[in-house]
């Protein structure tokens, strides 16, 4: 990945953030109407793909040229199957994109970043065979506006990368971005907008699969969620106490460690599919983006094809 210039020849959102700020949250297009569905079919949109070691997170982000902020006009959350075709996913997509009216002769690009190597090749042929399009895959050479100051900058996961840049883009200052997914990541962030490096912890949900699959009694957690009391009255409860809770407590250890190395009083931001459950628990978060790597997609797509 390359640091490459910076965000601010690009259009971006305002600096001011807030928790749970409205104004930051992607807006969709009114739905269900014979009107609305034309009116996306003739938008320019941007497909941005976040394929994680769980889900496969698709966007489709207006690409329209007055436009100064990213719109997500229609969004789906895929399982991560690592022996996908590319035929296979055309299907998929292609009739997602049909139930959202979304025209493909109105796309204009394809965004990607990856953590799964053994998918790349896949959703490349999906790109290029289906869609249509050379896709953009955050890597070495792409420009991110981040300046990256890890030991070795080729480690960090491109979503980490990605999601740095749509925090930055944001804030314009020093910030912590904690993403709950398959793994608990937090970034850190300067007032230069350099990536500093950060923690990575296991998710809740592989946590509550390790804990089923060493023990010979506990049982399997369903669905990671809040219990209704710290204190357990059954089994189910107590894992969930000690999931939920004992979550709630490494991310606000993380985050004051973290937060006095970085000295100052860095923004707090959390995104991931977990973000909605777990913020509300966590004072020190300032905002919730569930979907900030698609943001960020969008930014880095903007940002390699501007000419300066």
């Amino acid at each position: 990945m390359s640091e490459g210039g910076d965000l601010t020849g690009i259009p971006r959102l305002a600096r001011g953030y807030r928790r749970q700020g409205p104004e930051h949250n992607f807006r969709a297009l009114p739905g269900g109407n014979a009107q609305s569905t034309e009116i996306l079919r003739l938008k320019p949109w941007l497909l941005a793909v976040d394929i994680g070691n769980t889900n496969v997170t698709l966007g489709a982000l207006s690409l329209e040229k007055t436009q100064t902020t990213p719109r997500l006009l229609a969004g789906w959350r895929l399982a991560t199957h690592r022996h996908a075709t590319g035929d296979e996913l055309s299907v998929t997509v292609q009739s997602l994109f049909t139930s959202a009216g979304l025209g493909l002769n109105r796309l204009g690009g394809v965004a990607v970043a990856s953590v799964v190597p053994p998918l790349d090749l896949v959703f490349r042929e999906l790109s290029e065979k289906h869609l249509k399009q050379s896709p953009l895959f955050v890597g070495a050479g792409v420009k991110t506006g981040v300046k990256i100051l890890y030991d070795s900058p080729a480690e960090v996961g491109a979503d980490r990368i990605v999601n740095a840049a749509a925090a930055y883009a944001r804030v314009r200052g020093p910030l912590i971005v904690v993403d709950f997914g398959t793994a608990t990541t937090f970034d850190c962030v300067n007032g230069r907008g350099a990536y500093l490096g950060g923690a990575i912890a296991p998710g809740p949900q592989m946590s509550a699969e390790i804990l089923y699959q060493r023990t010979a009694k506990l049982p399997l957690l369903g669905a990671f969620c809040q219990p209704p009391h710290a204190i357990g009255k059954n089994t189910q409860d107590s894992i969930a106490s000690g999931l939920f809770h004992g979550y709630v407590g490494l991310t606000r250890g993380l985050i004051a460690q973290l937060a006095k190395e970085m000295g100052g009083k860095p923004s707090i931001l959390a995104t991931g599919g977990l973000s909605p459950l777990l913020a509300p628990s966590l004072p020190e978060i300032n905002d919730v983006v569930p979907d900030l790597t698609l943001e960020g997609l969008w930014r880095i797509w903007w940002l390699n094809r501007v000419k300066k």
